[in-house]
C-alpha cells in the first residue's frame, strides 16, 4: 500500500456515545493527516423493526377476554402489519408504533451526526452526513462500505446500550465480516507509535504495507513484532529463532529508507501482543485479518480476535 494512497475515503460510524466519540478524534486525525474524505454514517434501528416484537406487541394486545386486556385494544384478528390492508381502530396499530418510534431515533440520529460534522468541520475537514434505517446496524455498515467505494472503517469499541467491557457485537460483527480494513478505537486519539504483528503470511504483509504508510504519513515510530510460539522454541530452539528472524528480516527488507525497531518474543502471540502494546504505549496495533490457516474472509485470525476483544488500544484489522 502506498503511503499517497493510504485510506482516502473513511466511513465513520456514530451513535453518539462516548467509544464513538472517541473513534470521531480518531477520523479526524487521519482526515486531516491523510487528506480523506469522510462520510458520518448513522444506522436508525430499534426493537419495533424486528418482526417478533411485532408479533409480541400484537399478541399483548390481541386477547380481550383476558383480565389483563387493556381497554378498547384492537385484536389480534383487527390488527395487520401489512401496509396494504386496512383494519379497525384507526388501523395499523403497529405499524404507526413502529413508524413513530422510527421518526423519534431519526431524528436523534440527525443530531448525532450533525453534532458530529460540526466537530470534523471545526478541524477543518469537511464530512458528508448519511443516516440510514435498518435492522442490523453492521449490516448498514457494510451495505454502505460496498456502494460508496470506502477503504476504512472507523468505528468505536461499544456501543450505547453495550455495556461489556471489551468489544462490542457491533464492532465485532463489522471486524469479522467487512472487506476492507476496520479500525476499532482504543483508549488513545493520538497515533505517535504503531505496532505491527507479523507472522509471515499475506494478511500480515499486507498490515506491514498499511502500516508503513501510516507511520510516513503521521510521522510516527513503527515497530515489528514476530511471536514464535513457545513450544516449538522448547522443542527446536534454533529452529524457532532462524524462523522468527527470517520472517522479521524480510519484513525489514520491504521497508527501505525508514527507519523502525524490530522485536522477537515467544510464547502465546496473542497474550504477548496485548501484553507488549499496553507495556510499552503503543497507540494503535495494526494487524492482518487471518494469518496462516485463515481460510474463511469472513473470520478474523484466532490471534487477531483475541487481541481486539482484549487489549484497551485501537486496533486496525487489515484485510
Amino acid at each position: 500500500m502506498e503511503s499517497e494512497s493510504v485510506f482516502k475515503k473513511i466511513l465513520f460510524l456514530t451513535d453518539g456515545s462516548d467509544p464513538a466519540l472517541s473513534a470521531q478524534e480518531l477520523a479526524i486525525l487521519l482526515a486531516k493527516k491523510l487528506d480523506s474524505e469522510v462520510t458520518i454514517f448513522h444506522v436508525v434501528t430499534h426493537e419495533l423493526m424486528m418482526h417478533y416484537f411485532k408479533d409480541f406487541l400484537m399478541v399483548g394486545r390481541g386477547d380481550q377476554d383476558s383480565a389483563d386486556a387493556e381497554s378498547g385494544a384492537v385484536t389480534k384478528a383487527e390488527m395487520s402489519f401489512d401496509r396494504d390492508t386496512p383494519t379497525m381502530a384507526g388501523a395499523h396499530y403497529g405499524e404507526r408504533m413502529e413508524d413513530e418510534l422510527t421518526d423519534i431515533y431519526r431524528q436523534q440520529g440527525e443530531e448525532i451526526v450533525a453534532d458530529a460534522a460540526l466537530a470534523f468541520k471545526e478541524e477543518g475537514v469537511h464530512a458528508d452526513q448519511e443516516v440510514v434505517e435498518r435492522k442490523s446496524v453492521a449490516e448498514a455498515v457494510m451495505k454502505e462500505a460496498d456502494r460508496g467505494n470506502y477503504d476504512l472503517i472507523v468505528m468505536g469499541r461499544n456501543a450505547q446500550k453495550e455495556k461489556e467491557a471489551h468489544l462490542g457485537s457491533v464492532a465485532y460483527k463489522v471486524s469479522r465480516q467487512a472487506d476492507i480494513p476496520v479500525l476499532v478505537e482504543g483508549e488513545r486519539q493520538a497515533i505517535s507509535k504503531v505496532l505491527v504483528p507479523l507472522d509471515g503470511s499475506k494478511g500480515s504483509e499486507n498490515a506491514l504495507m498499511c502500516a508503513a504508510a501510516l507511520s510516513k504519513k503521521l510521522n510516527a515510530n513503527l515497530t515489528l513484532l514476530h511471536v514464535q510460539e513457545s513450544h516449538l522454541f522448547s522443542v527446536r530452539p534454533k529452529v524457532s529463532m532462524a524462523i522468527g528472524r527470517g520472517i522479521l528480516a524480510d519484513a525489514a527488507g520491504k521497508l527501505s529508507g525508514m527507519s523502525f525497531e524490530q522485536k522477537l518474543e515467544f510464547g502465546d502471540p496473542a497474550k504477548k501482543i496485548s501484553e507488549i502494546a499496553e507495556k510499552e504505549n503503543f497507540d494503535i496495533i495494526v494487524m492482518g485479518g487471518k494469518g496462516h490457516g485463515g481460510e474463511s474472509r469472513s473470520l478474523l485470525g484466532s490471534v487477531s480476535d483475541h487481541v481486539l476483544h482484549y487489549t484497551k488500544h485501537s486496533v486496525l484489522i487489515v484485510k
